[in-house]
């Protein structure tokens, strides 16, 4: 395995880097050696046992090609990002024996498992100067033609393993293993395998579904990440496999696109590659399948973004073919409908058949699980793939087109995709080299292992080398195709070609399984949006939710999130807790226990409705017992966006007592949407009869006291009012009064 230094040693500065390059080149001009020192055998596990995080490198003067009677011309960077400073010592040039004739062998030698069996013979030696702190120095060591012992190539032309360690104070403290491509000008190379390069177009690791417009101005810029990824690959023989985020997200905005970002569309139009599509966010389609997801997630709505505003007079490169056409102005324009999805991801693909699940994440079970989404053709990397027995006994290698049972797969190389991935991210011009080296030796291994000495001139191998989708820095993708493209025994071929073999091997994949964490919290993510999606269900529209959340779930699962697990464990977390407000944006609002005075009344209920579009409710609510009776035991209610609304539940009262009532929020379809606290209810129904009575006999009392005093008042009138005639009749009968003034008395005996 390739020692913690070498990989620490890729952050060092580049700019001391640099500067030092020109320092050594004085220092240490040509460095030739007179005399070689005796071959003697070294163990490489030996050299393995890097420390301190000095790292080291070495590459040839002809991208890894030698020939007998050539100077092999090598130049060495020792590199310290450490903050102590490495004493002088040696570094040592060996070179192994044995060819490497398999892609295993190879793998395996420059990963350094095959450590404890591999011995390589020491062919030169130098001195290492001391190297401070942060900083790396050059050494250019020749070894003359003539010190090289002939015996060390017996395999004739192939590729023999390099190695190039620095020891200081007695201990090794940094090594590195490469190859070399041995011509001895009697052995013919074998036929050109036919090379071809997959490079992935992705975006930075975000959390919405849709890229912002200032994102995509910015990465769309002259110096932006699209900008130049597309730079690296526009006319190179490289297929491009682009995710459809990208493309949807420039759509979405309509005119309202940043230009750079409509340009960068143009211009991906415009490119001569194959053209292939990664999944939504370049989502991670095993880790799905592995959490339980039913098939490989797609986006399912886009409307959520979309302004009919924005797509009048648009471009057909942003409103592709049979979307509404808006060309024809009119002094008041109506703004043209909205692009559908399919509109919005529209591209003229190579194949959209085309699986690529993370390097090392795949598993056998995912491979129908994708099929069953249409992608019937799986990437898998070599390292997971064993071949068959050879019929000559050992191991065959691998095609580049295969099948796993009946699911068929391209298998990528392993060795030529981490060299040429090497090339493009090296840090310095010594660790390009390196990997150039290692490049073009991975293409001879799998040329001739492809192609036996009795199977001379026959049709080309093919082989399939992917770019990583870590951050890349492309502009040296020129210097790996050159090695391609070069070579005899290779040159560069097309995903047509690859796609259009019939595969005649089966192998066996070895299972890999992600992280239990991360396949958990994927679970948990998916298990989310099930509630969110039927929880949907009260929007006259669902997918103006659902397919925002889709969109923003496809792309907390892009695979640039594996980088940065720390980060995404943050926003998968923030994500649940997003869902969980959603689903707690309808509510009955709480209210206090109700005293029931009546046999009939309506109970009111509040509603509350925090999502920014109207919902429709259905309220149901049941008694604890029968004293009381739900005339309307489903009552549909609408409430308008941010708002609250009351309804009124009709009762019946049966009986006097304590009834508990449990409410319900349904949605139209019948999914439960809210629980709340029960609540409860006195019901004294009889004093509403008693009070009515009582009511009406104190009116009764009331009204008859009155009409009796009326007549009683009446009475006493007439009565006074009699007596009072009476009175007046009796003078009048009583009393006579005589002319002479005498009174006589005319009342009847007594």
């Amino acid at each position: 395995m390739k020692s913690s230094a070498r990989r620490l040693s890729r952050v060092a500065p580049a700019i001391a880097v640099s500067a030092l390059i020109a320092g050594a080149l004085f220092a240490t001009p040509g460095a030739a050696f007179g005399a070689a020192p005796a071959s003697s055998s070294v163990d490489v596990a030996a050299a393995d046992s890097a420390s301190g995080g000095v790292a080291i490198a070495v590459s040839s003067a002809d991208n890894g090609t030698a020939t007998a009677g050539a100077d092999l011309v090598l130049t060495v960077e020792i590199s310290n990002p450490g903050s102590d400073a490495l004493s002088d010592g040696t570094v040592e040039i060996a070179l192994g024996r044995d060819a490497l004739t398999t892609s295993t062998e190879f793998d395996a030698w420059i990963d350094g498992s095959s450590a404890a069996t591999t011995t390589v013979d020491t062919v030169a030696t130098a001195t290492s100067p001391a190297v401070g702190p942060t900083s790396s120095h050059l050494l250019q060591i020749t070894v003359p033609a003539a010190q090289i012992d002939p015996s060390l190539f017996d395999d004739g032309w192939g590729v023999y393993p390099l190695r190039a360690q620095v020891t200081a104070g007695g201990t090794t403290v940094a090594s590195t293993a490469s190859t070399i491509v041995w011509s001895d000008g009697a052995s013919t190379a074998p036929a050109a395998t036919s090379v071809t390069v997959i490079a992935p177009i992705t975006s930075v690791a975000s959390s919405t579904g849709l890229i912002q417009s200032a994102a995509l101005e910015a990465f769309t810029s002259d110096t932006g990440v699209l900008t130049r990824e597309l730079d690296a690959v526009f006319g190179r023989p490289v297929t491009i496999a682009v995710d459809p985020r990208i493309i949807a997200s420039i759509r979405a905005l309509g005119s309202t696109a940043p230009a750079s970002a409509v340009a960068w569309l143009e211009r991906l139009d415009a490119a001569p590659n194959p053209i292939i599509p990664l999944t939504y966010g370049d989502s991670d389609i095993s880790g799905e399948r592995q959490a339980g997801a039913a098939s490989v997630l797609q986006p399912t709505s886009l409307a959520y973004a979309l302004k009919a505003a924005n797509f009048v007079n648009v471009s057909q490169i942003i409103e592709p073919a049979g979307a509404t056409d808006a060309a024809t102005p009119t002094p008041s324009p109506t703004p043209a409908g909205v692009p559908t999805l399919e509109q919005l991801l529209s591209w003229d693909y190579t194949s959209t058949a085309v699986a690529w699940p993370r390097s090392g994440a795949a598993s056998t079970a995912d491979l129908p699980f994708f099929a069953a989404s249409g992608l019937t053709t799986t990437i898998v990397d070599s390292s997971q793939v064993t071949a068959p027995a050879a019929t000559a006994g050992g191991t065959a290698d691998l095609d580049a087109t295969a099948l796993v049972g009946d699911q068929r797969v391209l298998v990528a190389d392993h060795g030529v995709s981490q060299a040429l991935q090497d090339s493009v991210s090296a840090t310095s011009e010594t660790r390009k080299g390196e990997a150039l080296s290692q490049l073009a030796g991975s293409l001879a291994v799998a040329a001739g292992a492809a192609q036996s000495d009795d199977t001379a001139g026959a049709a080309p191998s093919q082989t399939l080398a992917v770019l990583d989708r870590s951050a890349m820095n492309l502009s040296s993708i020129d210097d790996a195709l050159s090695v391609i493209q070069s070579r005899s025994w290779s040159t560069t071929g097309t995903l047509d070609d690859l796609l259009a073999t019939t595969p005649t091997q089966t192998v066996t994949l070895t299972d890999a399984t992600e992280d239990e964490q991360r396949v958990a919290q994927i679970r948990t993510l998916l298990g989310s949006e099930q509630s969110v999606d039927a929880f949907s269900s009260v929007l006259s529209d669902p997918q103006v939710l659902t397919g925002e959340h889709r969109a923003d779930l496809l792309a907390l699962l892009s695979n640039s999130w594996v980088s940065n697990e720390g980060g995404w464990s943050v926003a998968a977390q923030a994500s649940v807790t997003d869902d969980q407000k959603v689903l707690a944006s309808v509510q009955i609002v709480e209210g206090s226990n109700i005293n029931l005075l009546s046999n009939q009344a309506p109970l009111p209920v509040t509603i509350s409705n925090e999502l920014p579009y109207p919902v429709t409710v259905i309220v149901h609510v049941t008694p604890s017992n029968g004293r009381l009776l739900i005339d309307t035991n489903d009552e549909p209610i609408t409430i308008e966006a941010g708002s609250r609304k009351g309804a009124q539940i009709p009762v019946t009262a049966v009986a006097n007592g304590s009834v508990t009532l449990s409410f319900q929020l349904l949605s139209p379809s019948g999914v439960l949407v809210s629980t709340p606290s029960p609540v409860i209810v006195n019901v004294s129904a009889d004093w509403e009869t008693w009070g009515t009575v009582i009511i009406a006999l104190v009116i009764v009392v009331v009204f008859g006291i009155g009409v009796l005093r009326l007549i009683l008042r009446r009475r006493k009138a007439r009565t006074t009012a009699a007596s009072a005639t009476q009175d007046d009749t009796d003078t009048d009968t009583d009393t006579h009064t005589h002319t002479d003034g005498t009174t006589t008395d005319e009342s009847p005996p007594q």
